[in-house]
């Protein structure tokens, strides 16, 4: 086993950004089976967005957290938690039922990702002064991961395979966004700490 100690912001930034993108392509895969497998119980219409992306962004970032700052499982249930409960008290209440599915969806999003930065900040207390930035960060990645995908894609049914690409590349970008953003901000409230901690890799 191979021991990391030198350019370890620019390799913890290279792993959280690789992290948050391929938990963000695994969220899109959750979501998809989620509501086809709850579409003929005709119920969890925003719940599987909630569950599916919390699940495995939390779950692909704290894999990276709990090597690089020792994150308990904490980090995960957090994403999970966070943005679980907004979605699923839109389906459950019906809130929000007369605004568009992307209002509803970035809405619950803004909800969401405050409760993640709100208790994620308290993992990243021990490790860093300004932890409570994090939680405006969760808020802005997040949001800005969540409008991206609507703001560049094409409307309706794609007819053209251009048309495709671009829908799935919109998709894409979100969890590009989502980890250049709270990569970034992670990467300067726990510099001290990378740049003087060797990790097993």
């Amino acid at each position: 086993m191979n021991t990391e100690t030198l350019s370890t912001p620019q390799s913890f930034f290279r792993r959280w950004l690789l992290a948050t993108f391929g938990g963000w392509i695994l969220g899109v895969v959750i979501i998809i089976l989620l509501a086809e497998a709850l579409e003929s119980l005709h119920i969890g219409e925003q719940f599987p967005i909630g569950i599916g992306m919390g699940l495995s962004v939390g779950f692909t970032q704290w894999r990276v957290a709990r090597k690089w700052f020792g994150a308990s499982s904490q980090w995960m249930w957090a994403t999970l938690v966070g943005m679980g409960i907004p979605f699923l008290l839109s389906d459950v209440f019906g809130m929000w039922a007369e605004r568009s599915g992307i209002v509803l969806i970035l809405v619950n999003v803004a909800v969401g990702s405050l409760i993640v930065g709100l208790w994620q900040r308290r993992v990243l207390q021990p490790h860093s002064v300004k932890a409570g930035l994090w939680i405006p960060t969760s808020v802005i990645g997040w949001m800005l991961a969540a409008a991206v995908p609507p703001l560049l894609s094409v409307g309706g049914h794609p007819e053209t395979a251009l048309a495709v690409w671009r829908n799935i590349g919109a998709i894409a970008l979100g969890g590009v966004v989502l980890g250049v953003v709270t990569t970034g901000a992670l990467v300067w409230l726990l510099r001290p700490s990378l740049s003087t901690t060797n990790h097993t890799q």
